[in-house]
């Protein structure tokens, strides 16, 4: 399963602190309350850093306080090949104490495979990561993933996605589809106005394919507080919802077409959305519709 956490899309992109704690209660209900096998990705979605940061913050608390091991990483510009990984991993290593040895044997060979993707020679042969090459460090953090969670799994942490690398997001498309079979929560913060169409691509195959076993759906965590719809935006938001054009709509509320297309504007861009079927959609997954 997956589910997304959205922030603030205001001119501050801050989280307001009931936005913050609504969303640190339902990850925790989220750890307390679903662990089976796969991959359930959590996607904050803020433009400030520090929002998705201080969540972040949170989540690696709450994973604690249930006794999960916590893998975390940030994605830098310019990063070599796997480089959000890498840096997770990497930080995995420096914090022995979380793990087993065993797990930290599989976690130091998956170290030695990153670096190894660094070499001059990797950079030079490939502008991208070739599709076949993409294997062995798919297989590899699949298995240190299942082989680092404990009985009730694991929990990482990805922060600042929007600057991943290919070969990060095809790794990332990888474990929502395929990976790991320990229970694994899967958080990916990114800032939606810097976000690549490959990153925003495999999470909205995920949310296309939420009722398949193949891979992760996305499922959206209400946070209306976030997105303060007014009263008359929620009205003209379920009027929209059942089908209804912009001069139905203004009929049915006796007010002017205009007035309607700037509610659809300020529902627009509360939502992130760009389009109506898109906003119903959104608005669903929230829970600002039945």
């Amino acid at each position: 399963m997956s589910i997304a956490v959205h922030g603030s899309f205001g001119s501050t992109g801050r989280l307001v602190e009931a936005g913050h704690d609504a969303a640190s209660d339902r990850f925790a209900s989220l750890l307390a309350g679903d662990d089976r096998p796969g991959v359930r990705v959590v996607e904050v979605r803020d433009r400030s850093d520090l929002a998705r940061t201080r969540l972040l913050d949170a989540y690696a608390l709450l994973a604690g306080g249930h006794d999960l091991p916590v893998i975390r990483g940030r994605a830098v510009e310019f990063a070599p090949p796997y480089g959000v990984f890498a840096d997770a991993f990497d930080h995995a290593t420096a914090n022995p104490g979380a793990f087993t040895e065993s797990e930290q044997d599989a976690n130091l060979l998956l170290c030695g495979l990153f670096r190894s993707l660094r070499s001059p020679g990797w950079a030079r042969d490939t502008s991208g990561v070739p599709d076949a090459a993409h294997h062995r460090p798919n297989r590899a953090v699949t298995a240190v993933l299942d082989a680092m969670s404990g009985p009730a799994g694991a929990v990482m942490l990805l922060d600042d996605v929007h600057h991943a690398d290919e070969s990060s997001i095809a790794l990332l498309d990888h474990l929502v589809r395929r990976g790991p079979h320990a229970p694994v929560v899967l958080v990916l913060a990114h800032d939606p106005h810097r976000s690549p169409l490959a990153l925003v691509d495999v999470l909205a195959e995920a949310e296309r394919h939420r009722d398949l076993d193949l891979i992760a759906p996305v499922v959206r965590l209400a946070d209306g507080g976030d997105h303060r719809l007014t009263q008359r935006e929620l009205t003209v938001l379920a009027l929209l919802a059942e089908g209804l054009t912009a001069d139905a709509i203004a009929r049915r509320l006796d007010i002017s077409p205009r007035t309607v297309h700037r509610h659809l504007q300020h529902l627009y861009r509360k939502l992130g959305t760009t389009d109506r079927l898109a906003t119903v959609l959104r608005a669903k997954a929230l829970g600002l519709l039945p």
